[in-house]
């Protein structure tokens, strides 16, 4: 029996090892795991230099003291994104007579995408790099991560960033699948992308007199709901171009959402901090929830399909904003005053405006307090 069990064991392994190596055999397999080798290895470079030069940006606008322009270079990305979606996607579309019978329209993607890196990395070579003004010691993360948990609002709102990042996993990883599936064209595929980033700077001008006029509750509210909307469209996609017409909502399901975020990261971080609590939260939402989302999303779309995968995601997004809902208001609704912020102001932050001036709270002390030094000197007076 035991030599017996030996031999089993033996051909079980064999077994083993000949499908292992009639995997990695097959070409498709084979350019699977060289293609997930390569992009591995290019996000490992890309995270260190989008971290390297978003650092240097920052530090060159806060020597210049122009760091109020550092939020709105989000608009460039998107502008960049934009086009390069939309070229590549026109380059492809009318490609087909140039390319060889070796070469598909998917290499071509590829290859496109691959002059664009080399391009990004020797721009990167001659970039210069700034040096921060106050090295700090201080581990800016754990000190975003202890004011994020200090606080019960932003704890809600970082995970509703996970589950979003899950849901929206869904439109990055499978939208495209569901489009091809329709008869789409690469044409139509980078329009989608386009229409979603122009729709959210567009209603980035608006963004102050929505905040205004709603409250943050209302606007995540309106943003899951929307998002759920959007992903439930998906499901029941009839053309490719109604993709294009679904993609606007991504102007509320994201775009709004994250500005929410930010009127909370304001009302936590303290100084230095509010940047160590972007980075955390937007973490949070690529690699926490649309990693997990992709990874889930993946076992859906291979046992149930596509339409399944996008209602299922647009039924968690309408739970989890009833859930929202109720955390909400069950949580305590007084406004923290960020004292620490306010005694870290720079007087050349003030403006010289008298309309700006009239809403700072100190300036209108200092008048109350000047104005009643004088009332009660005419009246001693007369």
């Amino acid at each position: 029996m035991p030599g017996s069990l030996s031999d089993h064991q033996k051909d079980a392994q064999e077994i083993n090892f000949e499908a292992l190596q009639n995997i990695f055999q097959d070409r498709e397999n084979q350019v699977f795991v060289m293609v997930l080798g390569a992009v591995v290895v290019w996000e490992l470079l890309a995270t260190s230099l989008e971290w390297t030069v978003d650092e240097s940006l920052y530090e060159y606008l806060d020597f210049v003291d122009a760091t109020d322009r550092y939020g709105r270079l989000w608009i460039w990305s998107y502008l960049g994104a934009s086009v390069g979606a939309c070229s590549i996607a026109v380059l492809v579309d009318h490609l087909h007579c140039l390319l060889s019978s070796t070469t598909t329209r998917l290499a071509a993607h590829f290859y496109g995408y691959a002059i664009l890196t080399a391009l990004c990395s020797l721009v990167s070579v001659v970039l210069p790099i700034q040096a921060a003004r106050k090295p700090s010691r201080v581990n800016k993360a754990a000190k975003a991560l202890a004011l994020l948990r200090s606080d019960g609002r932003a704890v809600l709102h970082a995970a509703t960033l996970c589950l979003t990042g899950a849901a929206a996993s869904a439109t990055h990883n499978f939208l495209f699948w569901q489009m091809q599936d329709h008869g789409s064209s690469e044409l139509y595929m980078g329009l989608s992308v386009a229409v979603g980033l122009l729709a959210e700077i567009l209603l980035y001008f608006f963004k102050e007199k929505l905040l205004r006029t709603f409250s943050s509750s209302k606007i995540v509210a309106s943003s899951l709901s929307l998002l759920a909307a959007q992903l439930l469209c998906y499901s029941f996609v009839w053309t490719a171009w109604s993709v294009l017409l679904i993609q606007i909502l991504s102007a509320f399901s994201n775009g709004a959402l994250w500005w929410v975020i930010e009127v909370t990261v304001d009302d936590v971080a303290t100084p230095g901090t509010e940047r160590s609590l972007h980075a955390l939260l937007r973490g949070l939402f690529h690699g926490g929830g649309m990693s997990l989302g992709s990874f889930a999303g993946g076992f859906v779309v291979r046992c149930f399909g596509l339409a399944v995968l996008f209602r299922a995601c647009s039924v968690c997004m309408v739970l989890w904003l009833f859930l929202f809902l109720i955390i909400q208001w069950k949580l305590p609704r007084q406004k923290k005053i960020n004292y620490s912020r306010l005694l870290a102001a720079d007087s050349s932050d003030m403006s010289d405006t008298d309309e700006e001036n009239e809403r700072d709270w100190l300036v209108k002390a200092m008048k109350d307090e000047s104005f009643n030094r004088n009332w009660s000197q005419q009246r001693g007076i007369n």
